[in-house]
């Protein structure tokens, strides 16, 4: 499926939580590793919201499909274009087509 997009792979910068850990009783939140990846950035369409989460996104948000099995999680943040999106569902395909897609919901700083 990724083939007719090949030239659209866009360098990708993404920024994964690593799982925090109690410590004495305390809770230490875990750090993030920053990482590049080669993904194609594709929008999410009004007709496509229909088949998605009620309220989880909207039109604008973005679709992110990478090659291979899943590697991200959710709540990791892919920044494209200076835009960052955390991630929400993802649809492993790796069996289908060697793909993963990410959903991402756009992060709106203060």
């Amino acid at each position: 499926m990724l083939d007719c997009f090949a030239g659209e792979f866009r360098t990708v910068e993404v920024a994964k939580k690593a799982v925090g850990t109690h410590v004495d009783g305390e809770w230490i939140p875990g750090s993030s590793l920053d990482e590049t990846a080669s993904m194609i950035a594709i929008p999410i369409t009004p007709a496509q919201l229909k088949h998605l989460p009620e309220g989880k996104y909207k039109a604008g948000d973005m679709r992110f499909y990478a090659k291979g099995p899943q590697i991200y999680a959710s709540n990791d943040i892919i920044t494209c274009d200076g835009i960052k999106y955390m991630i929400g569902d993802i649809m492993d395909r790796s069996a289908q087509g060697n793909y993963t897609i990410y959903y991402g919901k756009r992060v709106v700083e203060q």
